[in-house]
Order: structure tokens, then sequence, then C-alpha cells
């Protein structure tokens, strides 16, 4: 159970004259109040389910109080190469309860050279405490199979033929694991749960480049922005495969801080519990290009209009703590380059809409590769399961809206996912044998749900 309980009030003025006109300003304040109850089933919260996983109450609250002001400074206007410029300033001062305060501020600039190009830019600063589930989940357990998360499993012969890295043997056996180490028989206990007392808040810097092109020979609007996101200590779990595997590939073995978040039992060496808690990263860095382009075109009755969206992700990094930076661009999830396409017609009160989602191209190999040594040539190896690429995906959906004015209602219906395309069978590598049967990739920008059809309404009053 969620409970949100807001209030905001804001005021809006004109401030002050200047030559190139009005100086607006609004300020605002606010008060949110959040709370969490999430109680599990009986019986698990029992821990009574044998070979289950167990949880406990997560129940928390918060509070946030925020005081903010933004201003809109015209600077000039009808000179040359300036047909107008403006300034946006604004700041923000949070309060939370389980953070603390900080203030955040953006800067953006709105050029305008003449009436068919105009610069903007921005620059800015922000803050996320952390959500209460991320704060309060009450620990909770799950089980993973030793050959799911341990590496040290015959490690030896895995390093002949290529299954894992020099470092991660070195690794090992600096552990006093055997080379031909077998694996425990008992599963792992995985415990998560949230880091009320120990985690911050997550701050971010995003700067923005862009131009904007409106000519007037023709209903067109065309631009093309770049943006430069850095997020430090972003919230996340990193998964207890992960934990373990970076403790054993890292080069700072001794005193990586991963290596003390599982226990081995000292008599048959298995891993006991992985603890998966949600904790702070060192950063988050994103790189790349927006671009839009519209078009509208009397077509008979109607106006057909289309407008199409791009990014371009030029670089995706994360670093989990200091000296230790993963670039995923283009990898599953992080596709380098997505898009919508929309191609409407608008007559009367009825439009019809023809909509495209595409989703790149993706690969795992290059990262998959070098994380496992493969750069030597070597590539076959035992218990080899991995996926490697999937070719881009694209989504048809199609809709028409109809408008009743006197009513103030409209009504949409429609089909989404036309062709009923299911998510990318992806390649993957098993035994060194590559193969494409039986496999889906399970992630959020694809479609599992299918062809399906859809009808809403809205009422304006």
């Amino acid at each position: 159970i969620y409970k949100q309980s807001y209030f905001e009030v804001i005021a809006s003025c004109s401030v002050m004259d200047l030559p190139a006109g009005e100086v607006n300003a609004v300020i605002g304040a606010a008060y949110q109040k959040d709370e969490i109850v999430d109680t599990p089933g009986e019986a698990t919260l029992a821990r009574n389910v044998w070979g289950s996983s167990a949880a406990g109450i997560t129940q928390g609250e918060d509070k946030t109080t925020a005081v903010y002001a933004e201003l809109q400074v015209p600077l000039l206007e009808d000179l040359f190469l300036v047909n107008f410029l403006d300034l946006d300033l604004s700041a923000r001062y949070t309060d939370v309860d389980s953070f603390g305060d900080d203030t955040t501020f953006k800067v953006g600039l709105n050029w305008a050279l003449t009436e068919e190009v105009r610069v903007r830019a921005s620059r800015g600063t922000s803050f996320r405490s952390p959500a209460l589930f991320e704060l309060y989940l009450a620990d909770q357990t799950s089980f993973l199979g030793q050959r799911s998360v341990d590496p040290c499993i015959n490690w030896a012969q895995n390093l002949e033929n290529g299954s894992v890295t020099d470092t991660v043997a070195a690794n090992c056996s600096a552990d006093d694991i055997p080379g031909d180490y077998a694996g425990g028989a008992i599963s792992a206990t995985v415990v998560t749960g949230g880091g009320a007392g120990v985690l911050s808040a997550e701050t971010s810097v995003s700067r923005t480049v862009g131009i904007v092109y409106t000519p007037d020979f023709a209903d067109v609007s065309f631009s093309v922005d770049w943006f430069d996101i850095e997020i430090n200590g972003e919230v996340t779990q990193l998964g207890a495969g992960n934990i373990v595997a970076r403790c054993y590939g890292s080069e700072f073995f001794s005193i990586d801080p991963l290596c003390n978040q599982f226990d081995r039992d000292p008599a048959d060496l298995r891993i006991t519990e992985v603890r998966d808690s949600f904790i702070n990263i060192a950063s988050q860095i994103n790189r790349g290009l927006d671009i839009e382009f519209s078009y509208n075109l009397d077509v008979g009755p109607g106006t057909l209009n289309f407008y199409t969206q791009h990014t371009v992700q030029l670089e995706s990094k994360r670093a989990l703590f200091e000296d230790t930076v993963i670039d995923t661009n283009g990898e599953f999830g992080d596709p380098k380059r997505v898009a919508n396409y929309t191609l409407s017609y608008a007559l009367d009160n009825l439009r019809l809409n023809w909509n495209v989602n595409y989703i790149g191209a993706v690969s795992n190999v290059d990262s998959y590769f070098d994380r496992v040594g493969r750069s030597t040539g070597r590539y076959r190896g035992e218990d080899l399961f991995v996926t490697l690429r999937s070719d881009s995906v694209s989504y048809h959906n199609v809709s028409a809206v109809y408008t009743i004015e006197d009513m103030d209602l409209e009504i949409t219906a429609g089909i989404a996912n036309l062709l009923d395309k299911e998510p990318p069978r992806v390649t993957t590598l098993n035994l060194g044998e590559l193969n494409t049967e039986g496999n889906s990739a399970f992630y959020s920008q694809y479609d599992g749900l299918g062809r399906r059809f859809f009808i809403n309404t809205s009422y304006t009053f």
C-alpha cells in the first residue's frame, strides 16, 4: 500500500519591464508525505516455505518540503543576428527527512538568430533521494545455484579453455580454492534489503546544446540537441552473480568492497550468502544526440503530418566504484539508437495515426569476450551460456482519435503491436555452439504482450 499526500502553492507575476520585454517570475512551495506498507503472505512472512523466498514487512515514510523560483529574462531583441535572446533561471531548495537538504539550479539560454534559426543551451543540477522501497525494503531471501554464482568452480580447467581470465584464476587461487574445486551442493542464499541509514541521494549534472530550424518555405521543423548527463551516487542493486564475479575479476581483489558482500563456508568452500541490498555506485554517464523532425502538408480536405524523434547514444558508462568503468553502449537494454515515427492524417474531428517504434541492433559480444578473456582466441568453455546479439526491432501501432466538441469528449481506439511481433530471439553461445532456438530478450524495451486492442476516453470539464 502506497499513500501520498501532496500540497503545492504557485504564484506568477511580471516583475519589471526591460527594453526587450517583460521579466516574468514564478515562485512556489511544496510539501509531500509518502508512506509504504508492503506485507507478504503469511507463509512467506513466517519463512515457512521450504526452498522458496522469504520476506519481512516493508514499512516506512518520508517527508519532503521545497521552495523554488523561476525567472524568464528577455535580454535582447531585433538586433543583427539577434531576433530575440532570452535567459531562463531557476533554483529549488529541497529538504528530505531521510536524506537532508540540497539546492539545485538550472540556467537556460534561448537565442533566435533569425526567425528561422534558433540556438538553445542549458545546464542544470538535480538530486533524487532514495525511494521508500529502496530505503525500507525488509530483508528477503532467495536462492541461487552455485554454478550460477561461483566463478571459482573448476577454475584451473576453465582457465585452459578460456572460460575465466587469468585475473579470476589468480584470485580464486589466492582465496585458497583448489583448481579442481567442484562446487557446493547447496544453493547460495541471496539476501536483499533496503539501505536506510546507509544510502545517500543520487545527484546529477546535465548539459544540453541544440539548434532549431523552422524555414519559411514549408511547415517544417527540425532540431538537433546534444546532451551530456552525469549521475553520481546512483542507487541500484548489482545482482548476486555480478557481486561475486566482479570480486574475483577485480585487480584489487584483497581490498575490493564487493568481496565483503558474500561469505564462503570454511569447510566445503561453497558460497553460503550473498548480500545484494541497495547501494550507491560511483557514477553513470550518458551522452548523445536527440533529433526531431516534423512536416505538415495539406492533402485533400485534411492535413497530413509526419513526425520522427531519434536518440543516438554516443556514450553510456557506469562505474561501480572508483576506476571500475563499464561501457554498456549498444548492449541489451542500452541500444545506441532508438526512434519513433508517426504519420497522421487529421480531418475535421477525426485523426488517424500510424506509429512505428524502432529499437536498434544490440550486441553483448565485445563486453562478454573481454570479460572472459576471449581476446586470446580461446572461446570454448564448459557451462557457457550467454546472450550475444539481436537485430533491430520495429513495432507498428495504429489508432483513431475522434473528438466530440459539444461534449468535450475524446475517444481513442486502436491496435498496439499490429503485426503481433514477438521479442527478438537472441543468438546465444552454449558450449561453443551458436544457437537462436527458444531464447527471448526479456528487456522492457521489447513488447512481450503481443497484438492487443485498446480504447480510451477523455472528458474535459
